[in-house]
């Protein structure tokens, strides 16, 4: 087949990708037994055209990194992180409170928003929970900073005598800014080998 260096070589890479997020002591055995499929796939006689072979070959490289990646997410802990319970907490009461205030007066845009905003920060640690994707997490914690802002900006236009909706908003923003590089040294020291072998 014309190419199929480059392919094993995509192949190889997608499965050596998929293996960087498996635990160290079964990365290189599971790497061997991933990449000793994708010659198989690629040469089976029973599908007769060569770029349908390359395509399921491809697909299942693919799939590997998919799986991985759920293997990694199930392996997390379930417990829920201490300083995440006042988010859970307060994303139910604003919630409970917004679909209150929705059924009141229903007209309100604002009630809708604050309703987003309380469902953001209850589902923050419900992704820790249930163990989701840390990119989900990210996501999820991103977007209830910014529907925060929103909400705080959106009252203080609302209401432009009270300052505490402008502070509320910049605190926010102050959070997210701050977030952003303790994140990445979290991250950063994860990886860090002396961190791995404690």
């Amino acid at each position: 087949m014309r190419g199929e260096r480059w392919l094993l070589r995509l192949g190889e890479y997608l499965v050596g990708r998929a293996c960087r997020q498996l635990p160290r002591k079964i990365r290189d055995e599971r790497y061997r037994e991933w990449a000793a499929e994708l010659p198989v796939i690629l040469h089976d006689r029973q599908i007769r055209l060569a770029p349908r072979r390359a395509v399921r070959m491809v697909a299942y490289a693919a799939d590997t990194f998919r799986g991985a990646a759920l293997t990694h997410v199930r392996e997390r802990r379930r417990r829920l992180p201490l300083p995440l319970i006042p988010s859970l907490v307060t994303g139910v009461v604003n919630s409970t409170w917004s679909i209150w205030n929705i059924a009141l007066a229903p007209g309100q845009a604002l009630n809708y928003l604050q309703l987003g905003w309380g469902l953001l920060l209850a589902a923050y640690p419900i992704g820790f929970i249930v163990r989701c994707a840390e990119r989900v997490g990210t996501l999820i914690l991103i977007s209830g900073i910014l529907a925060g802002v929103a909400v705080n900006l959106w009252a203080a236009a609302t209401y432009p005598g009270n300052w505490s909706q402008y502070y509320a908003a910049a605190a926010l923003v102050f959070v997210l800014l701050a977030w952003w590089p303790v994140n990445r040294w979290v991250r950063a020291r994860r990886r860090s080998p002396a961190h791995k072998q404690a």
